[in-house]
């Protein structure tokens, strides 16, 4: 009878020959699903998928890329977000842009930190 421990079906099971000639089967813990971005839910680069006992043993720069927003954003998320902080920095910093139209996007916004929008304001 197999231990109650590998009768679960969130293990995987592997066929093996060993050198005896008897063929016994291995189990293994699934890998689980790969990191998505927060906003879009493309597959993030640079972010292994491991279980969390061997990603446990990876240094911090081996678990996610140096930049701001890994790990939750993708690349093209995060240049997005500071495209959009930056236009409404330059719409309420500098005379020549105040009648540059920017419309508020929710989506980006709830990754900036809380109350973004009143310190810019106040500037005025």
């Amino acid at each position: 009878m197999v231990a109650p421990q590998y009768r679960s079906r969130s293990k995987k099971r592997k066929k093996v020959k060993v050198p005896g000639g008897a063929t016994v089967t291995h189990y293994k813990k699934k890998k689980p699903s790969k990191h998505v971005c927060g906003r879009c839910g493309k597959p993030l680069t640079g972010v292994p998928n491991k279980i969390p006992s061997e990603l446990k043993k990876l240094s911090k720069t081996e678990k996610i890329p140096k930049r701001p927003y890994a790990g939750v954003l993708c690349t093209e998320c995060t240049d997005k977000l500071f495209r959009y902080r930056t236009r409404f920095e330059a719409k309420n910093n500098y005379p020549e842009y105040t009648d540059l139209e920017i419309r508020r996007d929710l989506t980006i916004e709830r990754y900036l930190p809380l109350n973004w929008w009143d310190n810019l304001s106040n500037k005025e």
